[in-house]
C-alpha cells in the first residue's frame, strides 16, 4: 500500500510540475501557476501524511512530519482556490485570505493534539468544502470543459469525504486509489481547460491584431530577401495593388537616388537581428506617380525566418505642403521670383572657398513709388511682373534672378571673371528697359539703377558682396538717368559713414542726445520778434556735433524719423511750457515735421492732445511740412493739417518755390503760412527775382497766409522783401539759431507785452 500511495503521490506531483512549466509559457494566466502549486503542496502532503507516515503515533517525529503535512494540504487546498478565482476572474488577496488558512491550520493542529480523529474528520470537511466552492466557481455560467472540471471537484469532495467513513484516520485503499484516480482526472482537465484558454485568448489576440493590421491606415510590410511577403490593405492601396501577388520586387518602388540606402538598411539589420531604423523618403505608386512616406524597418522572425518589418505612413500631403510653404519662404508671391532668402542661400553656394568668380548685379526701379502714387498699387504690381518676366528671359540656366524687395531685383551670373565683363552685363540689364511696358491701357518706359558686384574681388562672402553691390546701386542712383555702377574699394568709406550714423540713431534718440536751437522770426518793418523756428541739432558724445544734412535723411531711410520727431515736438513743448511758466510772453515755435510722421494716421490727434495737456494755447505752435513732401503724400497729409488747423494751430508751407505746387493747390491747403525758400531771396535785389517774389506775396495775401522770408542775410535784402510784401524776416542778418537759453532771453515779460 505504501509503494501504490507514493506512486500516486508522485503521479500527483508529476502533474503538478507540468502545470508550473505551462504557467512559464503562458505567464499571463496566473491560475495555471495556482493549480500547479496546489497539485504539488498536495503531493507533498499525502506523502507525508499518509503514505510515510510513521507507525508511533505518540513520537515527536510522527507529530512533526504531520505538521508539515497538514500545512502542505491546506496550502494546496489556499491554492486551489486561488487558481478557480483568478480563472473565473475573481480577484484573490492572499493578505486577507492567508490569515483564515491560517487559523484553519491552527485549529485543525489544535483538535490534532486533543484527539486525532477529530482532526482527520475536520480535515476532511474543509477539503471537501474547498472543492465544492470551486466547483462552484466554475459551474456557475461554464461550459461543457469548465462543467467537467467542477464535476471533477465535486467528485474530490466527495472522495474527502469518505475518507474519515471508511477508516478512523482516512487511511484506507479505497479512499486512496479513488482519490488517486479523481485526482489525476482533475489535474489532466485543469492541464486541457488552461491549455484550451490560452490559444483561444492567443487566438483571439491574433485576430484582434489581424484586424488591427487590416484596418489600419499604417502601411505593413514584411519583406525576405528583397520580396514582399505579407502586405496590408493599407500598404496594398499606397502602392496601387490589389493583391500581394502584384507587388513583386519591392526595389522597383523605390526612388533610384535611395536603393542604396534601402539595401543598407535590409543588410544591417538582417546582420544585427535587433533594432529598429527610421527612414523616409520617395516611392512610387503602380501607375508611375510619386509618393513620399515615413517608415520603421525592423527584424522580426515570420514564420521561422528572418525577415525585415516595414511600418510605413504616407506622408505625401504633408510633404507636399512643405515643399508649398518652403517655397512660399524662398519665393516671391508676385513674381514668382526666389526671394531674398533664396538669393542669400544662393550666395553662400557660390561663395564657398574654391569656387569660380561671379557677377552680382543689384538693380533699382527709378521713380517706382510715383508709378504706385500716380498709377496705383494695382498697375505698379503689374508692372513688377511685366519686369521680372523681362529680366529673367533672356537669362542663361546657371543664373538666378530674385526680389529682393518692392523695387529691387538682384541678379547672380557665374562666369563674370572681369570688372569689364561685369559692366557689360550692368549695361545689357539697362538695355533690355529700352522699349516701354504695356501695363492695361498704358506705355510705361522704366528705368534701372545698377550696382554692380564682382566674386571675389568685391567680397569674399555673401553679405559683403550684396553690400558692395547696394553701395555701386545707390551710387547709380545719384547719377542722371539709367546707370550701371561697378563697385570701387573707395565707395564703401562713404557708405560706411552713413551705416555708423544709421546704427548709432536709435540709441542716440533713446539716450535724447539731440537738442533744439531757436531761429528767430521777426515781424517786417518793425522788426519785432515775432516767434521761433526749431532746429534740431546732434551733440554725438566724444565725437561732437553731427550736420542735420547727414542724420535727418538716415532718420527718414530707416524710418527712425518718426522717433526724432516725436522726442523734438516733446522738447519743443517743454520749453513753451517752461517759458509760460517764468511768466515770459511767449512765441510761436515752428516744428518741422516729417511726411512719414503722418502714416500714423492719429498723429495730429496725439499733437493736440499733448498741447493740452502742457496748458497751452494751440496757437503757440506751428507744424512745417516742405512743398515737396506735401506734394508727395497728399492724400495723408491733407486730413492731418486739417485737423491741426482745426484745432488752432499754425501750419507752414516751408521751402516754398522748390517744388511744383499750383496756385490750386495753395487754395487746397489748409496752410497759415508760406515760408519763400531762400533760392528765391538770395539774388534780390534783382529785378527778375523781385517780381517773382512779388507775384508769391499777392498770391499769398489773397489767400490770407502769413508770408516768411527765408535765408535774408544782407540789409538789402531785408528792405527789398519788405518792400515787396513779405509780413516777416528770417536769417542771419536779424538772428542767427540760438541755444534755449539764448532764445529765452530774447523773450520779455508778460506784464510788459503790448
Amino acid at each position: 500500500m505504501t509503494w501504490l500511495l507514493l506512486i500516486s503521490s508522485s503521479l500527483l506531483l508529476m502533474l503538478g510540475v507540468s502545470l508550473l512549466l505551462l504557467a512559464r509559457l503562458e505567464p499571463a494566466h496566473r491560475h495555471i501557476s495556482d493549480w500547479g502549486w496546489s497539485h504539488v503542496f498536495l503531493a507533498i502532503g499525502l506523502a507525508l501524511g499518509v503514505a510515510l507516515v510513521p507507525s508511533d503515533t505518540e513520537s515527536l517525529h510522527y507529530k512533526v512530519q504531520a505538521t508539515i503535512a497538514t500545512t502542505c494540504i491546506i496550502a494546496a487546498l489556499a491554492w486551489q482556490l486561488a487558481g478557480a478565482s483568478r480563472y473565473r476572474g475573481r480577484p484573490w488577496n492572499w493578505r486577507r485570505t492567508s490569515p483564515l488558512f491560517a487559523g484553519l491550520l491552527l485549529f485543525i493542529l489544535a483538535l490534532a493534539m486533543l484527539e486525532l480523529r477529530l482532526a482527520v474528520v475536520t480535515s476532511a470537511l474543509v477539503l471537501a468544502a474547498g472543492s465544492f466552492i470551486a466547483a462552484a466557481w466554475l459551474w456557475r455560467g461554464g461550459e461543457v470543459g469548465e462543467r467537467f472540471v467542477a464535476g471533477c471537484f465535486v467528485a474530490l469532495s466527495l472522495v474527502q469525504l469518505s475518507g474519515p467513513l471508511i477508516h478512523p484516520l482516512a487511511r484506507s485503499i479505497e479512499t486512496h486509489v479513488a482519490g488517486t484516480y479523481v485526482q489525476v482526472t482533475l489535474a489532466m482537465g485543469l492541464i486541457l481547460l488552461s491549455v484550451r484558454r490560452a490559444h483561444r485568448e492567443a487566438t483571439r489576440m491574433g485576430e484582434r491584431l489581424s484586424q488591427l493590421y487590416e484596418q489600419s491606415m499604417q502601411g505593413l510590410l514584411v519583406l525576405r530577401a528583397g520580396h514582399v511577403v505579407y502586405a496590408n490593405p493599407a500598404a496594398l492601396a499606397m502602392f496601387g495593388y490589389r493583391s500581394i501577388d502584384d507587388v513583386g520586387d519591392i526595389a522597383s518602388r523605390i526612388a533610384s537616388g535611395e536603393q542604396e540606402d534601402f539595401r543598407a538598411r535590409y543588410v544591417q539589420l538582417m546582420e544585427q537581428r535587433s533594432g529598429h531604423i527610421s527612414w523616409e523618403g520617395t516611392r512610387y505608386r503602380r501607375d508611375g506617380s510619386a509618393l513620399y512616406l515615413r517608415g520603421t524597418s525592423s527584424y522580426i522572425e515570420w514564420e521561422g525566418a528572418p525577415a525585415l518589418l516595414v511600418l510605413m505612413l504616407d506622408d505625401t500631403e504633408r510633404q507636399r505642403a512643405n515643399d508649398a510653404m518652403r517655397r512660399q519662404a524662398l519665393h516671391d508671391d508676385l513674381t514668382d521670383l526666389p526671394n531674398r532668402h533664396a538669393a542669400l542661400g544662393r550666395l553662400t553656394e557660390l561663395t564657398a572657398p574654391g569656387t569660380p568668380g561671379f557677377a552680382l548685379l543689384s538693380a533699382d526701379v527709378d521713380r517706382f513709388q510715383l508709378v504706385n502714387e500716380s498709377l496705383g498699387h494695382e498697375t505698379g504690381d503689374a508692372l513688377l511682373q511685366a519686369i521680372a518676366a523681362r529680366l529673367r528671359a533672356p537669362l542663361p540656366p546657371d543664373a538666378m534672378l530674385a526680389r529682393l524687395g518692392e523695387d529691387q531685383f538682384l541678379l547672380l551670373l557665374p562666369g563674370v571673371d572681369s570688372d569689364a565683363a561685369a559692366q557689360l552685363a550692368g549695361q545689357r540689364l539697362l538695355a533690355q528697359m529700352n522699349a516701354p511696358f504695356t501695363v492695361g491701357h498704358r506705355a510705361l518706359y522704366v528705368h534701372l539703377s545698377v550696382g554692380v558686384a564682382r566674386f571675389p574681388a568685391h567680397g569674399l562672402n555673401g553679405a559683403s558682396l550684396l553690400r558692395a553691390a547696394d553701395i555701386a546701386m545707390h551710387q547709380a542712383k545719384q547719377q542722371a538717368g539709367a546707370a550701371a555702377v561697378t563697385f570701387q574699394p573707395g565707395m564703401s568709406a562713404g557708405a560706411s559713414g552713413l551705416l555708423e550714423i544709421e546704427q548709432a540713431l536709435a540709441a542716440a534718440i533713446e539716450n535724447e542726445e539731440f537738442q533744439l536751437d531757436y531761429q528767430p522770426k521777426f515781424a517786417a518793418g518793425t522788426r519785432h520778434l515775432a516767434g521761433f523756428e526749431a532746429l534740431v541739432r546732434w551733440q554725438r558724445p566724444g565725437q561732437g556735433r553731427v550736420s542735420p544734412a547727414d542724420f535727418i535723411p538716415a532718420a527718414e531711410r530707416t524710418g527712425q524719423i518718426v522717433a526724432l520727431g516725436v522726442l523734438i515736438l516733446r522738447q519743443a513743448i517743454g520749453h513753451l511750457r517752461a517759458w509760460q511758466q517764468q511768466g515770459l510772453a511767449v512765441r510761436p515755435v515752428a516744428v518741422n515735421v516729417s511726411p512719414l510722421q503722418f502714416e500714423d494716421l492719429g498723429f495730429a490727434d496725439w499733437l493736440v492732445a499733448l498741447v493740452h495737456a502742457h496748458g497751452l494755447a494751440p496757437e503757440l505752435v506751428e507744424v512745417e511740412i516742405t512743398e515737396t513732401a506735401a506734394m508727395t503724400h497728399m492724400e495723408r497729409v491733407l486730413p492731418q493739417l486739417a485737423r491741426l488747423r482745426e484745432a488752432g494751430m499754425g501750419v507752414a508751407f516751408d521751402d516754398f518755390g522748390t517744388g511744383q505746387s499750383s496756385l490750386t493747390l495753395l487754395r487746397r491747403l489748409p496752410i497759415t503760412t508760406l515760408k519763400l525758400d531762400r533760392s528765391m531771396v538770395d539774388p534780390l535785389p534783382e529785378p527778375s527775382a523781385g517780381a517773382v517774389v512779388r507775384a508769391a506775396c499777392v498770391v499769398a495775401e489773397a489767400l490770407g497766409l502769413t508770408i516768411v522770408a527765408e535765408g535774408v542775410e544782407t540789409e538789402e535784402q531785408a528792405a527789398e522783401v519788405e518792400r515787396l510784401g513779405c509780413t516777416h524776416l528770417q536769417g542771419w542778418l536779424l538772428g542767427r539759431p540760438l541755444r534755449v537759453e539764448a532764445a529765452e532771453a530774447l523773450l520779455t515779460p508778460a506784464s510788459l507785452k503790448v
